[in-house]
């Protein structure tokens, strides 16, 4: 699993970026009580709900359902997991670049859950894209079985402050695009999502192609 842990890097920078931004946008403290932050421009106009990838983790470690998972990640560090997800059991494959060829493993959730947890692949992107007008609500919409929401996802629409924060993290031109469903509680049962990252002079540094479904049975 130490390709995955290499992938989690830039949620350090990620994070302490956005708290610089929504720093920008929260109120002075009022007499006998705390500073408040107030909902960023993009949180007011789209009612955006958090996307939240540790609800995905919750379901796969505590399955409230039976459910047919699958996350993929097509760059230079591919990654692939496919399982059926019960309460009780859990049977599935994963690969990435040390271990190409697809491994079972088959066991309680608790047990095997550590098998597919790519998903925290994607930390980064969500940290940075979070509660800004990069994600905009699209409406409600049946998916894989469940009710969600679909948003669409485009760091172009950022704001001129948000821009700044998506260039320090992205490089200048680079970008995160896709939609992605997401249920009430934020687990996103499906995402479809391209991430290119750009050098300070603009090159392209890396590709990369996400997919993630919860598919209920």
């Amino acid at each position: 699993m130490a390709a995955l842990n290499n992938d989690f890097q830039p949620c350090i920078v990620a994070i302490l970026a956005l708290a610089v931004l929504q720093a920008c946008t929260s109120t002075p403290a009022k007499p006998g009580g705390a500073s408040r932050v107030q909902p960023g421009p993009a949180a007011a106009r789209n009612n955006v709900s958090d996307i939240d990838l540790n609800c995905v983790m919750s379901h796969i470690q505590s399955p409230p359902e039976t459910f047919h998972y699958t996350f993929k990640v097509e760059s230079d560090n591919p990654w692939q997991e496919d399982a059926v997800v019960t309460p009780q059991n859990v049977t599935g494959t994963f690969m990435n670049n040390s271990l190409p060829k697809p491994q079972d493993f088959q066991g309680p959730p608790q047990q095997v859950a550590s098998n597919m947890m790519g998903i925290g692949r994607m930390a980064s992107i969500f940290s940075t894209i979070h509660m800004t007008a990069a994600v905009v609500s699209e409406g409600a919409e049946q998916k894989n079985g469940y009710a969600a929401v679909r948003y669409s996802v485009d760091t172009s629409r950022g704001t001129p402050t948000e821009q700044g924060l998506f260039k320090s993290i992205l490089g200048p031109g680079g970008f995160e695009k896709g939609t992605v469903w997401a249920i009430s509680e934020g687990c996103p049962v499906q995402i479809v999502l391209d991430e290119e990252l750009h050098a300070k002079d603009g090159s392209v540094q890396g590709k990369s192609h996400y997919e993630e479904a919860m598919v209920k049975q």
